[in-house]
């Protein structure tokens, strides 16, 4: 596993996919209950750590550069496996097996 400095806040990355698929800070910041300055700061921040330009800054609207739709690709990939693996344990929180026993009589 690599070092933990290389893994950006989980907050910043969901910013970037609802940035990325609603187009705007304003909007983001809506559905993930902050602010706009909070979407912005979070961005901000994780361009700093990766070091590139994930976002074209346009009047109303921000657009992902290559390197940012190549990012959020993999960003949605990951984010889909950490859902999946937390509606798995969901439902089975154990992770054991139940195993079922009927009377002969009873399944006739």
């Amino acid at each position: 596993m690599l070092p933990r400095r290389y893994l950006p806040a989980l907050p910043a990355l969901l910013a970037l996919e609802a940035v990325d698929r609603l187009g705007t800070a304003s909007a983001a910041a809506e559905e993930l209950a902050l602010t706009q300055g909070a979407i912005s700061r979070s961005l901000q921040g994780l361009e700093a750590q990766l070091g590139v330009t994930l976002l074209i800054r346009e009047r109303q609207r921000l657009r992902l550069t290559a390197a940012g739709l190549d990012y959020v690709a993999e960003v949605r990939k990951a984010l889909t496996l950490l859902a999946a693996a937390s509606l798995s344990l969901r439902a089975n929180p154990t992770g054991g097996s139940l195993n079922l026993a009927i009377l002969p009589a009873f399944g006739m």
